[in-house]
C-alpha cells in the first residue's frame, strides 16, 4: 500500500475525528441536552418566576398523568411502557419530548414507506408455494416455523444447499477472501461494522482487482457502526475505485430520530452462487488480527451454496434500494437465478431478516419457536443479555419442564452498562436452575442456538432489546443437517475457555456493577 494512497489519508483524518463524530450522534447527547432545558425551567421559575411556580409544578404532574394514562392504553410491550414512565415523571418535558420524537418521527413513516414498496417489488420473485407446502408436508418438526417465516416475513425455506461453519474468524477469514478473489459476476458486501483497518485494505485490493475485471460490487455498510467507512469523504473514494458504495441510514446530528434502527446484518453474496452470514464484521478485532481490546474475539460464520441464497440476495437488494433516491432496480437479475443445487444435503436451511418495521417479531419469535419445542438440550452463546419477559419466561418454562438450558456469555464487558445490566438477568435464569457459563479467554460475539441436534440458528441477532425490536438483522434456521452437530461440538469445545457461574462467583461481583445494574434494568428497552 503507497505512504500517500488517498485512503490512508482519509483514513489518519477521521480517526482524529472519531470521539467527536461519535458523541455529536449520540442519543445520550441529545438527551443530555434536553435534561438541561428542563433544569433550566425548573430554575427560572423558582428564582425569576416563583410567583408561577405552582402552576409549573401542577402543569407538569398533570402531564405527566395524562400522558401515563396514554401509555397504559396505548398498543406496545409492557417493558417498554416501563421504561418510558420513569423519565415522564421525573422529567416531563423531557420524557414526553423524547418518546414523540423517536416514535412519531416523520423520517421514519417515510423510510417506513418506501421499505414496504420495495419490499412488494421483492414479493413477486418469491419461489412457487407448492414448494413450501412440500417441504412443510415432508419436515413435520419445522412445518410451523417455516410456514411463519414464510407468510409473514416471504423467507421461504429451500432444500439441496450445502452449508459450511466456521467457528472462528480465523477460519472465516481464508474461506471468504478466496470466494471474493472467484467472484465472476457480482458482489455484495453489507455490514454493521467495517473498519479501515488491515482486513478492510486487503478485501479492498481484492474489489479493486474484481471491478477490472468487470465485476460489479456494492458495499453498504452502517451510519453508525462504521464510523470512518460511512464519512462522505471515505464513501467519495470508494466510488473513485468504481464501487458503488452507500450508507445505512447516514445520521443526521442530535436529530436523527432513526438513531436505533441501525443495520446489524452481516450478509455477503458472491454470483448467486456463495454466500457468507453471521456475527462477524470486517474489522482486525473479529479476525484476531493485531494488538485489540480482548486477548482474543470468538465468534463465528456460515458459508451458504444453494436456493438459500435467494433469500439474502433479496434482503441486501431491500436495504440497498430503500436508501436510493432514484430507486430502479432489476431485482430478477439478482433473484431469479439457477442456483446451485446439492440432491445429498436433505435438510432445510431458512435465511431471515427482521427490521424495526415490520411489527411482526420475527427474530424473536424464531428463538421462541425453538426454544418452547425443545426437549433434551438447548445451547446458547450470546455476546448480550437484555432479556423481553417472552424470551426470559420461554427459558425458565424450558428449564422447569426438564430441558438442559445451557447459556455462554462473556465474562468481561464490552459496554459497561449493558453488561452490568446483563448480569441481573443471567442471576434471574440462574436461580432457575439455567446453566450459566461466562467465556474466560476473550470476549464471545457469536450469536447461537441449537437444540436436540435438530436445529439451530447463526446469525446476527443478539439477546437484547436492541436486536430483536431496533435493528434490521439477519439469521438462518438450520434444520436436520450435518453441520449441526459441527455447531454443538464447537458449543462444548468453548465450554473448556468457561467457568460456571454460579452464588459465589456472582457475590465477587463489585457493588457498584450491581447497583448499576439493579437501576438501569428499568431502562433496558431504550438501550
Amino acid at each position: 500500500m503507497k505512504k500517500k494512497d488517498l485512503g490512508i489519508l482519509i483514513l489518519r483524518d477521521n480517526l482524529g475525528k472519531r470521539i467527536l463524530r461519535k458523541i455529536i450522534y449520540s442519543r445520550m447527547i441529545f438527551n443530555f441536552l434536553l435534561i438541561l432545558f428542563q433544569i433550566f425551567f425548573f430554575f427560572l421559575f423558582i428564582f425569576k418566576m416563583n410567583e408561577y411556580v405552582e402552576y409549573f409544578f401542577g402543569g407538569s404532574l398533570a402531564l405527566s398523568f395524562i400522558f401515563i394514562i396514554y401509555l397504559a392504553n396505548c398498543k406496545g410491550k409492557h417493558e417498554f411502557k416501563m421504561a418510558w414512565m420513569v423519565p415522564v415523571i421525573i422529567f416531563p418535558l423531557f420524557g414526553i419530548f423524547s418518546y414523540l420524537m423517536y416514535h412519531l418521527n416523520y423520517g421514519g413513516i417515510q423510510f417506513n414507506k418506501k421499505l414496504q414498496k420495495i419490499k412488494l417489488q421483492t414479493k413477486e420473485f418469491l419461489p412457487d408455494s407448492k414448494i413450501l407446502h412440500q417441504i412443510e408436508k415432508q419436515n413435520s418438526s419445522i412445518a410451523n416455523l417455516s410456514h411463519f417465516l414464510a407468510t409473514q416475513g416471504n423467507f421461504f425455506p429451500s432444500k439441496k444447499n450445502k452449508v459450511d461453519y466456521f467457528s472462528c474468524g480465523e477460519q472465516f477469514y481464508p474461506v471468504l477472501f478466496e470466494a471474493l478473489t472467484n467472484a465472476k459476476e457480482f458482489i455484495f458486501i453489507e455490514f454493521f461494522i467495517i473498519e479501515a483497518d488491515e482486513t478492510w485494505m486487503l478485501l479492498l485490493e481484492i474489489l479493486e482487482k474484481k471491478i477490472k475485471e468487470g465485476v460489479e460490487v456494492r458495499v453498504l455498510c452502517d451510519g453508525v457502526g462504521s464510523v470512518v467507512a460511512s464519512s462522505k469523504a471515505y464513501q467519495k473514494y470508494l466510488a473513485l475505485k468504481g464501487i458503488k458504495a452507500q450508507v445505512f441510514l447516514p445520521l443526521i446530528p442530535f436529530f436523527s430520530t432513526s438513531l436505533n434502527n441501525r443495520d446489524h446484518r452481516k450478509i455477503v453474496v458472491i454470483d448467486g452462487k456463495t454466500a457468507f452470514t453471521g456475527g462477524v464484521n470486517i474489522k482486525n478485532e473479529y479476525f484476531n488480527i493485531g494488538k485489540n481490546r480482548f486477548d482474543y474475539w470468538k465468534d463465528n460464520a456460515i458459508k451458504i451454496q444453494g436456493p438459500a441464497i435467494r433469500n439474502l440476495t433479496t434482503m441486501f437488494l431491500q436495504n440497498w434500494n430503500v436508501g436510493l433516491k432514484n430507486q430502479k432496480e432489476d431485482y430478477a437479475k439478482y433473484i431469479c437465478r439457477d442456483y446451485p443445487e446439492f440432491s445429498d444435503e436433505k435438510g432445510i436451511v431458512i435465511p431471515y431478516g427482521d427490521d424495526a418495521h415490520n411489527q411482526l417479531d420475527l427474530a424473536e419469535n424464531v428463538y421462541l419457536d425453538i426454544i418452547y419445542n425443545a426437549k433434551k438440550y438447548l445451547n446458547i452463546t450470546t455476546p448480550y443479555v437484555l432479556l423481553s419477559s417472552n424470551l426470559q419466561d420461554a427459558l425458565i418454562f424450558a428449564a422447569e419442564r426438564g430441558v438442559q438450558v445451557n447459556i455462554i456469555v462473556p465474562s468481561k464487558p464490552d459496554h459497561l452498562v449493558t453488561f452490568c445490566v446483563g448480569k441481573t438477568y443471567l442471576k434471574t435464569l440462574m436461580d432457575k436452575g439455567i446453566n450459566i457459563y461466562l467465556y474466560q479467554k476473550g470476549f464471545i460475539h457469536s450469536k447461537t442456538f441449537v437444540c436436540d441436534d435438530k436445529i439451530a440458528t447463526v446469525g446476527s441477532v443478539n439477546l437484547d432489546y436492541r436486536s430483536l425490536y431496533h435493528h434490521f438483522e439477519c439469521g438462518t434456521v438450520l434444520y436436520n443437517l450435518d453441520i449441526i452437530q459441527e455447531i454443538k461440538n464447537d458449543f462444548v469445545e468453548t465450554l473448556n475457555d468457561c467457568c460456571k457461574m454460579d452464588e459465589e462467583s456472582y457475590k465477587k461481583i463489585p457493588k457498584r456493577h450491581k447497583f448499576l445494574g439493579r437501576v438501569m434494568r428499568i431502562f433496558a428497552p431504550l438501550m
